[in-house]
C-alpha cells in the first residue's frame, strides 16, 4: 500500500478500537470523549491546530483546520464520532481487523472511515495552501439528535459549504430525506374486563387511528421528489394496557415520518393532527393527543445548484468514476448544518447497507479513494 493508504488504514483502526457508542442509545455507551482526546494527540503530532467545542454534558465536538488563502472563505468537512450500540457481533466489534481488503468494526463505515480519510486529507494539504480555510469537524450525537452538527451551525463561525461524511460508496449525495418523530397517546377509562362497557378501551381507539394513519401513508406516496422519492409515515412502536383483566386506560404509538426536501416538520405534524381532530370530534369521540415536542430533523434543501456540488462532482468523477447527483432516504448531519444556510453534499467510503450491522466493514480501496476526493475538494473549493 502507498504511504497515504497505510496512514489512513492505521488511523481508522485506532478509531475503531475506541468504543464510542452514543450514551443516549445505550447506558453502556462511553460517548465521544475518548475519540476526541485521541484526535487531539493526532493533531499535536502533526502540528495541526485544534479545539474542542463543548456541546452538552461534557460531550464535545472536535475541530482542526488548515488556513486558506482567502481568510473570509471556509469549508467544513464533518463526520461523526458516535456509533450505534453493538448487538450479536460475530467477532470483536472493536478489533479494527484488516482482512480481505476490508477494515471491520463498529463505526468502520459509519462514519469513522470518513473521519479518518478527512483527517489524512487535511494533513496532506498544508504545503499546498487551499483557497478557503478548511475545517474538519468530528461531531457528537449524529445517531440520536444531531446536537453536535447543530452546534457547529450555530457556533457563529460562517461556512460557505459543507461536505458530510457518510457511507455513500463514494457517490455524490446532494439531497436526502429528513424526519420528524413523536408519540400519539389515546386515553381511555379503566374497567374490569368482565364489564368492559363500563370502560373505554384505549387500544381499540388507537387501532382506528393507526388504520387512518396507514391511509395517510398511502396518500403520501403520491407526492414525490426527483432525487429522494416519496415521504413516508411509519407507526414503528406501540404500547398499551396495564394488565390482562383491565380495560386498557392508555395506549401510545411512536410515529416516524420521513420528510422530502420542501416539507417542514410542523407541516407533517399538522397533517396527523388533522386526523386526530377528526377522531376527537367524530362519533368515536376518542380522547387522543400528540405528545410534543417532536424530534425534528429537517430535510436539507437540495444542493444541486451549489458550487460545492460542482466541485465535488469533478473530484468524484476524477477519482472514482462517480459524481452523478443522487438522493438517499436516510438522514445525516447535513440536516442540521443546512438550517444555518450551509450548502451540503454527502460523500464517503463504505456502503449504507453495512451501517449498523453486526459485521460492519469498509473497503480499503474506497477508503483511500475518499482521501483523494476530499483532498481535491479541499484544494479546489
Amino acid at each position: 500500500m502507498s504511504s497515504v493508504a497505510t496512514q489512513t488504514v492505521a488511523l481508522l483502526q485506532e478509531l475503531v478500537k475506541i468504543e464510542s457508542i452514543n450514551p443516549s442509545l445505550s447506558p453502556k455507551g462511553s460517548g465521544e470523549k475518548k475519540v476526541a482526546d485521541f484526535l487531539g494527540g493526532f493533531c499535536r503530532e502533526r502540528n495541526l491546530p485544534y479545539e474542542f467545542q463543548e456541546v452538552k454534558d461534557g460531550r464535545s465536538n472536535f475541530l482542526t483546520w488548515v488556513p486558506g488563502q482567502d481568510a473570509d472563505k471556509r469549508i467544513v468537512f464533518v463526520a461523526h464520532m458516535d456509533t450505534v450500540p453493538i448487538d450479536r457481533w460475530e467477532s470483536d466489534p472493536f478489533s479494527g481487523e484488516q482482512r480481505e481488503g476490508r477494515i471491520y468494526g463498529r463505526g468502520s463505515c459509519d462514519t469513522k472511515g470518513s473521519l479518518a480519510a478527512m483527517l489524512i486529507a487535511l494533513g496532506t494539504i498544508g504545503e499546498r495552501q487551499p483557497k478557503s480555510t478548511v475545517v474538519v469537524a468530528a461531531s457528537i450525537d449524529e445517531e440520536f439528535r444531531k446536537i453536535g452538527a447543530r452546534a457547529i451551525g450555530l457556533s457563529g463561525v460562517s461556512y460557505d459549504a459543507a461536505v458530510v461524511g457518510e457511507p455513500t460508496d463514494l457517490e455524490l449525495v446532494v439531497a436526502h430525506k429528513g424526519s420528524v418523530r413523536w408519540q400519539v397517546e389515546v386515553e381511555g377509562v379503566p374497567a374490569h374486563t368482565s364489564k368492559p362497557h363500563l370502560g373505554v378501551n384505549a387500544i381499540t381507539g388507537m387501532a382506528k387511528i393507526v388504520l387512518a394513519l396507514d391511509e395517510l401513508n398511502q396518500e403520501l406516496a403520491l407526492r414525490t421528489h426527483p432525487l429522494v422519492g416519496s415521504p413516508t409515515l411509519t407507526v414503528s412502536l406501540i404500547e398499551g394496557g396495564i394488565e390482562l383483566t383491565t380495560v386498557p386506560p392508555v395506549c401510545r404509538i411512536w410515529i416516524d415520518r420521513r420528510l422530502i426536501p420542501g416539507e417542514r416538520p410542523q407541516q407533517a405534524i399538522q397533517e396527523v393532527e388533522n386526523i386526530l381532530e377528526s377522531f376527537r370530534q367524530g362519533e368515536d369521540n376518542i380522547n387522543v393527543r400528540s405528545l410534543l415536542p417532536a424530534l425534528e430533523d429537517p430535510a436539507p434543501d437540495s444542493a444541486e445548484s451549489s458550487k460545492i456540488a460542482a466541485v465535488a462532482a469533478e473530484a468524484c468523477a476524477d477519482v472514482a468514476g462517480t459524481g452523478k447527483y443522487i438522493g438517499v432516504p436516510y438522514g445525516t448531519d447535513a440536516s442540521q448544518l443546512s438550517l444555518a444556510g450551509i450548502p451540503c453534499v454527502v460523500i464517503g467510503p463504505g456502503s449504507i447497507d453495512q451501517a449498523h450491522t453486526n459485521n460492519e466493514f469498509v473497503e480499503i480501496d474506497q477508503l483511500v479513494k475518499a482521501v483523494e476526493i476530499y483532498q481535491k475538494v479541499m484544494l479546489n473549493y
